[in-house]
């Protein structure tokens, strides 16, 4: 199997953060249809994943010498209460997450995301 190169990794790893930041305003939006972990605890591992790609793309270029591509630069979505639920909908899955104790709220969170670039 013929390897990746450092230009298709970079494309990789850019539309894994778009992908991501899209798939995690989603759950803030309308929750999801994990059966064991609140939404706030997926939406914050969409976040680390967000980052672990981003520290990706920073080892790349600096060891190409490549410019930090745009998508480097997107805000990355705020951290969550892990009991973030987006929605009560699904009755037995928020029963079930009280039921281990866990403390449910459905407070939003607002990503305040302009599709401008952040640079550091």
């Amino acid at each position: 199997m013929k390897s990746k190169t450092c230009e298709q990794k970079l494309q990789e790893l850019c539309a894994d953060i778009t992908h991501e930041r899209e798939h995690w305003k989603d759950i803030n939006k309308t929750g999801c249809n994990d059966p064991n972990w609140e939404d706030g605890v997926n939406m914050n591992l969409i976040r680390n994943h967000i980052i672990y790609d981003r520290k990706q793309i920073e080892e790349i270029c600096q060891e190409t010498g490549k410019p930090l591509p745009e998508e480097y630069y997107l805000s990355i979505p705020p951290k969550v209460n892990t009991g973030y639920m987006a929605n009560l909908n699904q009755q037995e899955r928020v029963k079930r997450f009280m039921s281990l104790g866990h403390k449910i709220t459905t407070r939003k969170v607002k990503f305040e995301d302009d599709g401008q670039l952040r640079f550091l």
